[in-house]
């Protein structure tokens, strides 16, 4: 065979490998979406691992709590510089390198020998997780065709629903039949399936030319912890309190600090100016109030079902099903639609029809079927809203800027996470000292999640007008094809 015929034939190999399963963007998607349902699954088969668990290792549930308490903090306070690593060394590297930390903790924690080294090991897991979400997201944003956007965004999305359906009821058939260390071992063959698979696919991104800001990484993460920290702390104890007070002035401090430092330097962690820029700050707000909405919702919902509406432990355990079922099909079919009608029309009904869920659980609900429509209602709104926020996200922000602008998102994200579970503490704490009823404690609940959706009706529309009409998903290639 002549050079000149090798040549002809090699390119005619590169290009079928060029066009083969590993170059398709469906394939990153399901590589994300393993990875994803990983870390949504674990959050919700771990739930019903507490009670053995305080009993196997000898501990109480107060510092039992902290398993929980240090994975959002950790996983929160991490995702901004995630976003960021991901910006400088490509989604795959950053994606796996959180896959792979997320199996170790996990492996760890099956085999923890007491809570310390439990709560060590989750926080190993932590930080797998906080490189997940925002890559994966971001991946999302930078592989997939502009018109293909909000269906790929829903199904990924869509995994958050699905694992709400289906991890309660593994957890539970795990932990009674093969104990709580079984709950981790699920984690181990996903995640070693998801570095395989995530391998197998090239990536061109990354621009390895920039830095990591250490010092702003460092600024941000314990600004974030001591924020999170804080507001954890105000479920059961006032502002005033020495646990509370010091923790929200050192975030406030540490906050003004990394924003006089970010100004001054050429390759910030945070781009002030990307941050603070009208459109971009007001989704991100949005987004964190929705949230806030959302859990103060579907946070309590159970407790609410048992303390008000009288249902059994069990029957409260699944009150749920009917809005996880409903986000997840509203999620896929809402990519979608959003795909043809564009994403500004599809953030003003996800969140008029959020508004009008809420308000329905402050002043409606009676029973548990009034309960189970309102929550079909929520689940509609949620489903058409967050994919259509995320899109919008990615649509104004520059396309070497998107890793860091997801990361900084899930991080609003992640407060408003925290705020919910705070308010509806103190509330509670106050239904059981006397101070109001436990009625008027879940109606002063939901109508803070009604007001958060208020206002974040009001940041969408100043984000309708502030964004160009023009914008478009600019979408640099992943995947060398």
């Amino acid at each position: 065979m002549t050079s000149a015929h090798r040549s002809d034939k090699l390119s005619e190999n590169v290009t079928v490998k060029n066009k083969s399963l590993f170059a398709s963007p469906y394939y990153v998607l399901v590589v994300l979406i393993l990875g994803d349902f990983m870390m949504g699954l674990d959050a919700l088969v771990f739930a019903p691992a507490l009670v053995p668990l305080v009993k196997d290792l000898h501990t109480t549930y107060d510092l039992a709590a902290w398993i929980t308490i240090i994975y959002i903090l950790l996983s929160t306070a991490v995702m901004p510089l995630a976003g960021k690593m991901s910006d400088i060394y490509g989604r795959k590297r950053v994606f796996i390198a959180g896959i792979c930390l997320f199996t170790l903790g996990s492996l760890l924690s099956s085999l923890s020998w007491s809570v310390y080294a439990l709560i060590v090991f989750r926080a190993v897991q932590a930080l797998g997780g906080g490189l997940i979400m925002p890559t994966a997201f971001a991946a999302i944003g930078s592989m997939a065709p502009p018109d293909k956007m909000g269906k790929m965004m829903g199904i990924l999305g869509s995994m958050s629903a699905l694992t709400m359906i289906i991890g309660p009821n593994i957890g539970g058939f795990v932990v009674e039949h093969f104990g709580w260390r079984a709950v981790f071992y699920i984690n181990l063959p996903i995640g070693v399936l998801t570095i395989l698979m995530a391998l197998a696919f090239r990536e061109n991104y990354g621009n390895v030319g920039q830095h990591i800001d250490v010092i702003g990484s460092a600024l941000l993460g314990l600004g974030l912890g001591s924020l999170l920290l804080g507001v954890n702390q105000l479920g059961s104890h006032p502002l005033t309190d020495v646990t509370v007070f010091p923790l929200i002035l050192a975030a406030l401090l540490l906050g003004v600090v990394l924003y006089w430092y970010e100004k001054r330097i050429q390759e910030p962690i945070l781009d002030m100016k990307l941050v603070f820029r009208g459109d971009i700050l007001s989704i991100n707000l949005a987004f964190m109030m929705l949230f806030i909405g959302l859990m103060c919702t579907l946070g309590f919902t159970a407790t609410f079902a048992q303390v008000i509406l009288g249902l059994s432990v069990q029957d409260s355990g699944s009150i749920l099903t009917p809005v996880s079922i409903t986000m997840f099909l509203v999620s896929v079919t809402g990519g979608v639609l959003l795909d043809r009608v564009g994403f500004r029309p599809m953030m003003l009904a996800g969140g008029v029809i959020m508004a009008a869920g809420l308000g329905g659980m402050a002043i409606l609900v009676n029973s548990s079927l009034s309960l189970a429509i309102d929550l079909i209602i929520i689940g509609i709104g949620a489903g058409i809203g967050i994919i259509a926020f995320q899109v919008a996200l990615m649509s104004v922000t520059p396309g070497k800027e998107k890793g860091a602008s997801m990361g900084i998102n899930a991080t609003f994200k992640g407060i408003g996470m925290m705020i919910a579970p705070a308010a509806g503490g103190y509330l509670l704490n106050e239904g059981m000292k006397g101070t109001i009823t436990y009625g008027q404690a879940f109606m002063y609940l939901f109508d803070v999640g009604v007001l958060t959706t208020i206002i974040a009706l009001g940041l969408i529309m100043y984000f309708i007008v502030r964004s160009p009409k023009t914008a478009v998903l600019n979408t640099p290639p992943a995947i060398q094809q």
